[in-house]
């Protein structure tokens, strides 16, 4: 069963990877959702919580890299929008 886990997390991961690269190269974010960034964020953040609290490290390592890519790309949203 771990291995299911561990491959949800990385396929899970892996979708944000283009995103996060894309945004930091481009620095533009226009067509990216402030709200859709925030709740991808806070899911993540509540992931990695649940995963530490159950010693679940399939979910809360994976949600740890979803949710430092996410907060990367929301920095950089928020930053645009002061602009």
């Amino acid at each position: 069963m771990e291995i299911i886990g561990i491959t949800a997390g990385l396929l899970t991961l892996l979708t944000y990877v283009p995103q996060a690269f894309k945004t930091i190269k481009t620095q533009q974010t226009r067509d990216l959702s402030l709200v859709t960034l925030l709740f991808l964020s806070a899911g993540a953040f509540f992931w990695v919580i649940y995963g530490l609290t159950g010693k679940l490290p399939a979910v809360w390592i994976t949600n740890i890299v979803v949710l430092a890519l996410g907060l990367i790309i929301l920095v950089i949203k928020l930053k645009n929008g002061r602009k």
